[in-house]
């Protein structure tokens, strides 16, 4: 990867193309009458902002995805109100005003460059994509033609946004085989045209998959099959002017503690493991600041954990295992809260579970259990994963049928280089005998379970190999209805499960072709049959 100093100079020049704010954007999909003209321009700067811009919306939505699956915790008790039609007016503008105009403009100035055309159209199916799975039908064919008069857009069926999104990488393919030189800078795979065909082919399999067309799924061969080969973005460590840390990093590792919570579900499956033996993992994803918690292993502390207390109402006392499995803390040091938690914020920032070395550039979990701040630990020199070699593995599985001998192939293949991407940015190697435990404990409790128990294991095994990127799992949860283990909403009654997001307020208000959504029950087009069981 090229120097971040490089990349966030000719940033903060690109920024300066097209005024793309990622709050204060005009709230119509009009053209921007302050941006420069493309022959003002320059293809390289938009093309430096589109790489970054992308990473930071790819992690947006992801985190949201990963919250629906308990990957990342949940604060709110009922969905929609946690997932509010103003909460997604950011990541809509930086979309449609932002990236997908720059792109625009970009492959104007790239016209003769089949590599930067083949990047931008990556990143525009990837978005459009994105964007049905999220909220269904949007703004394409009408979305970017204000010049053609079309102040507001209409929404296109979400089968067409993919079959263009498909053709998009299709496109992306042709420029990357034509060849020609690569731009000055390749934020993702450093001017290797043949990684970029693996990656645009792996997210064709992706909206295969989501289709549920496993013959054109099976189709595409030359996919993203080694961690060589994996589809993500590389941060730095530079705390300010600008800020190239990972984004977890810096709302982490400050003055005054750690600013998020770790879901306890998500903390609770990496600590059980399979028969006895830990998930190897835990280490690289969490990094503990004390050793207990309290009410878990020491005295109750009212003040920083209230419901550590006892006799303290658990609203998930009654309910059968495993479901119960967990509630408040956990065990040896892994502080976090669990999903919907909603309760006021006590002065815990130097006790909280911090994110790990991976994917956040954190500290890897050396069993030292002290209050870490900036700059510890790899200072934010992560990734945010857009497709990795392990997914591939737990899709593969899907398509053959979990239960088959191709299945359980795939799936332990999977677990294997999920664990090897975990240890992929620092921290203590690998021990490949605790691996090889890890790994012989879940291959013995999968050859033991019931059909049901394997898609559980499968379905649980894919959720943490996406740690960083949760939005795979919000489609697979959609999908499939697996994992059936998931810790319920905290509140007793939290609305119906949402298949889909509200339209974001921007959208809705300014757009008189637009209408909002009355609920969240709404399918996007490839779930219309999907399961209901969803919680």
């Amino acid at each position: 990867m090229k120097s971040m100093n490089k990349f966030f100079t000719a940033i903060c020049l690109g920024s300066l193309l097209v005024l793309s704010s990622c709050e204060n954007a005009e709230l119509d999909l009009a053209s921007n009458p302050n941006a420069l003209s493309p022959d003002q321009a320059s293809a390289d700067f938009f093309l430096n902002a589109i790489q970054e811009d992308f990473a930071r919306w790819a992690h947006s939505l992801g985190h949201r995805g990963g919250a629906l699956t308990r990957i990342n915790y949940m604060s709110g008790r009922t969905y929609a109100n946690v997932y509010s039609p103003n909460g997604f007016d950011g990541v809509w503008s930086d979309a449609y005003k932002g990236m997908l105009k720059d792109i625009q403009l970009m492959s104007v100035l790239s016209a003769e460059r089949p590599y930067a055309l083949g990047m931008g159209e990556v990143f525009e199916a990837y978005i459009y994509i994105t964007l049905v799975d999220y909220f269904g039908d949007v703004p394409q064919a009408e979305a970017l033609d204000a010049e053609g008069g079309v102040l507001n857009p209409s929404a296109s069926p979400g089968a067409d946004v993919y079959a263009y999104a498909i053709g998009k990488l299709d496109s992306a393919i042709a420029n990357f085989t034509t060849g020609g030189g690569a731009p000055a800078n390749d934020f993702f795979y450093g001017g290797d045209a043949s990684k970029w065909i693996k990656a645009a082919n792996s997210l064709k399999k992706k909206a295969y998959l989501n289709m549920g067309n496993s013959s054109a799924y099976n189709g595409v061969t030359n996919y993203i099959s080694s961690a060589a080969d994996d589809f993500q973005f590389s941060w730095g460590v530079n705390e300010a002017q600008p800020d190239t840390r990972h984004p977890y990093y810096g709302g982490s590792y400050t003055p005054t503690g750690g600013g998020y919570y770790m879901a306890n579900w998500f903390m609770h499956t990496l600590q059980q493991g399979h028969g006895g033996v830990g998930d190897p993992r835990i280490f690289y994803y969490f990094y503990r600041q004390v050793q207990n918690v309290p009410g878990f292993g020491i005295d109750a502390d009212e003040e920083v954990l209230e419901c550590g207390l006892d006799n303290y109402y658990n609203p998930y006392a009654n309910l059968a295992p495993p479901l119960n499995a967990v509630f408040c803390g956990l065990n040896g040091g892994y502080w976090g809260r669990d999903h919907g938690n909603d309760n006021g914020i006590p002065p815990d920032g130097f006790q909280r579970t911090l994110h790990g070395v991976y994917p956040a550039g954190g500290k890897y979990d050396d069993r030292s259990y002290s209050s870490q701040k900036n700059g510890a630990g790899a200072g934010g020199r992560g990734i945010t994963p857009i497709m990795l070699s392990s997914w591939m593995h737990f899709m593969n599985a899907e398509v053959a049928g979990v239960g088959t001998a191709a299945g359980t192939t795939e799936v332990l293949a999977g677990i294997q280089a999920s664990i090897n991407k975990a240890a992929s940015l620092g921290g203590d190697a690998l021990n490949s005998a605790t691996v090889d435990s890890y790994v012989a404990a879940f291959a013995a409790e999968w050859t033991a379970g019931s059909t049901e128990d394997k898609n559980n294991l499968w379905a649980t095994q894919f959720l943490i190999s996406l740690y960083g990127n949760g939005t795979d799992g919000y489609n697979m949860y959609r999908r499939t209805g697996y994992p059936r283990t998931l810790q319920p909403n905290i509140e007793p009654s939290p609305g119906a499960y949402p298949v889909s997001m509200w339209y974001p307020a921007n959208y809705t208000t300014n757009n008189s072709n637009a209408t909002q959504k009355s609920d969240l029950t709404g399918r996007v087009f490839w779930n219309t049959s999907g399961p209901s069981n969803l919680y």
